[in-house]
């Protein structure tokens, strides 16, 4: 039997419209459900999020109005001297001013004058000068606290503040920001206010009192599916938010119907068409789909075939168009993109360095204003001990005690020295081989090392000049040598690299010790910061280090090996500028 080309064309589209919009059908029904649900869920999960947000503001706020409160002018007398009733009515009269919160008065030994039942706990933080701001069990009901310390001439007389009642106006407060039922806990699990259907928060409520919080969990209860997720609040009082699936899935039914219903009627209407178009757009719209497809996957140079119809030759056009522009477009928004990235990146470091120098700058001249004053009167107190030592030679417990304190005022006045090294006068110009400077501070540090068996070594390529003079350069790597060597252990290893990178001389140092910790890299380069347990230093090697760097121009980073084993610290420094290029190093070497 023979049939017709337009037959077999209306049989295959029929075919094709059966297998795909049925099963796609029955697909969507369940993608939309589990659409449904996840949404729901994921609603949910929020929940707690917006629970911290609102407690924390409203903390915030409560916090403040028992601020001022606590502050009312005469409050404090009124506490002290006992006056209970005057305290009351300059309390009541300032809480008027926060509509919904209720006044809170401590007396100085604890007593309540006002207010709830407090715990004791949360008074003995005002007294260490806390305003703690909490949910507490009072009686039968739920409260917020907001409390601060009342204090005349700086001692602590009470406390005062405000408390808020838990109750069904916060929890429908936190149903509307959450769209979801609320039930109250307090820290002893009892039921408090609630939203919603009565009957369900009292089936649910025995089943989410074991539930982990912020986890969503799903129940059952009389037939009906919910989904509940629960958070604490400081205090330990316990919110649950619930949402019913049932309620939440009971449009799917008329989904469905409305869905079928237009199958129904793009069936037909595909049969009608389909049977016509199959022919002629076949081919050049599988063409299109094939191209698009490319496109999602990177691909922008997959061929779109051509056709006699006049409208999908049109569409093909206009997708070649847009297929091109819209790879150019890419490849600028990846410029772009790759630009942007850049300059954020040198915005930051540029941002962090200019803090980091102006905190240094301004411990710098505080401790040299320090060092100045201290470093006289610490010169004539030793004068005085070199008199009263030769007075007292015979006795050999006294002259004892006097070399001790003069030992002491020495190794004071030599930290008033080293304080006062940034801000004397020295060389701005200059330059020098900091290859050479290198093997000389190698050379230094492997002599003072005494019986200790530690490498140091040096990889430089020569010359490296910098603008910096000799004997600057060198006390900056003494410093940062002398601290990697403490930090090994013997057999340990210390590494001096000097680089060139085109602008700047690179000079690593590094070791095999344990590191830096990455709470303390901030710190390194503070003054008196020091990780060291004994009293081997006093914070002010790295110091030091980092100032001469920076008036050089130069720049100084510490941070830990890329395999964890050891700590890094990188100087930069500019290069002896072209035109300088024929002039030798003028410091090489110098101690």
């Amino acid at each position: 039997m023979k049939i017709s080309l337009r037959s077999a064309l209306f049989g295959l589209v029929l075919v094709v419209l059966l297998a795909v919009l049925v099963p796609a059908a029955v697909l969507l029904d369940r993608r939309l459900v589990a659409a449904l649900e996840e949404g729901v869920r994921e609603d949910l999960a929020a929940a707690p999020l917006v629970l911290d947000d609102h407690f924390g503001n409203l903390a915030s706020a409560r916090m403040m109005h028992a601020q001022e409160v606590s502050r009312a002018p005469g409050l404090a007398t009124a506490v002290r001297t006992g006056a209970k009733q005057e305290a009351r009515d300059l309390i009541s009269s300032m809480a008027e001013a926060f509509p919904g919160e209720d006044p809170v008065l401590v007396a100085p030994d604890g007593t309540m004058l006002l207010g709830p039942e407090i715990p004791s706990e949360l008074v003995a933080m005002t007294q260490d000068g806390g305003m703690p701001v909490e949910v507490v069990k009072s009686g039968d009901d739920l409260v917020t606290v907001a409390l601060a310390p009342v204090k005349e001439d700086g001692i602590w007389v009470g406390a005062a503040g405000i408390f808020v009642p838990m109750d069904s106006t916060e929890a429908s407060a936190l149903s509307v920001l959450t769209r979801s039922n609320v039930q109250f806990m307090g820290p002893d699990l009892a039921l408090g206010a609630y939203t919603g259907n009565a009957e369900a928060a009292m089936g649910l409520f025995p089943l989410v009192q074991a539930e982990s919080e912020r986890v969503v969990h799903e129940f059952t209860v009389d037939g009906e599916r919910y989904l509940t997720v629960s958070a604490s609040v400081p205090g330990g009082a316990r919110v649950t938010f619930v949402r019913s699936l049932t309620e939440e899935l009971a449009i799917v039914p008329s989904l469905r119907t409305v869905g079928a219903g237009g199958l129904g009627v793009a069936l037909l209407v595909a049969l009608a068409v389909g049977g016509w178009l199959a022919s002629k757009m076949a081919r050049p719209v599988g063409s299109l789909a094939e191209a698009a497809t490319r496109i999602s996957e990177g691909e922008f140079d997959a061929p779109v075939e051509r056709t006699v119809v006049a409208e999908v030759d049109q569409v093909a056009h206009a997708f070649e168009v847009m297929r091109d522009a819209l790879a150019l477009r890419i490849d600028e928004l990846k410029a772009a993109n790759a630009e942007l990235e850049d300059r954020q990146e040198r915005l930051t470091m540029l941002q962090a360095e200019l803090v980091q120098r102006d905190r240094l700058s301004a411990a710098s001249r505080l401790l040299a204003q320090l060092a100045h004053e201290v470093r006289n009167p610490v010169a004539s107190v030793r004068n005085c001990l070199e008199v009263l030592r030769r007075r007292v030679k015979d006795d050999e417990e006294a002259s004892e005690l006097a070399d001790l304190a003069i030992d002491e005022l020495l190794r004071m006045h030599e930290l008033a020295e080293q304080m006062l090294d940034l801000h004397r006068p020295r060389a701005t110009n200059g330059d020098c081989d900091a290859a050479v400077i290198a093997e000389d501070v190698a050379a230094v540090v492997l002599l003072g090392m005494g019986d200790r068996e530690i490498e140091v070594d040096v990889e430089a390529e020569e010359p490296v000049l910098v603008e910096i003079p000799g004997d600057a350069l060198k006390q900056v790597l003494l410093n940062l040598v002398q601290n990697a060597q403490e930090a090994v252990e013997d057999d340990g290893r210390v590494e001096i690299r000097v680089a060139n990178t085109g602008k700047n001389a690179r000079i690593d140092v590094t070791d095999d010790g344990p590191g830096i910790d990455d709470d303390a890299l901030p710190q390194v380069f503070d003054p008196f910061f020091t990780t060291k347990a004994d009293v081997r230093g006093v914070g002010l090697g790295l110091f030091t280090a980092a100032g001469l760097t920076r008036n050089h121009g130069g720049r100084i980073a510490a941070s830990n090996r890329a395999d964890g084993s050891g700590a890094r610290l990188t100087v930069e420094i500019p290069l002896v500028s072209p035109s300088d290029g024929s002039e030798t190093a003028d410091n090489e070497g110098v101690a």
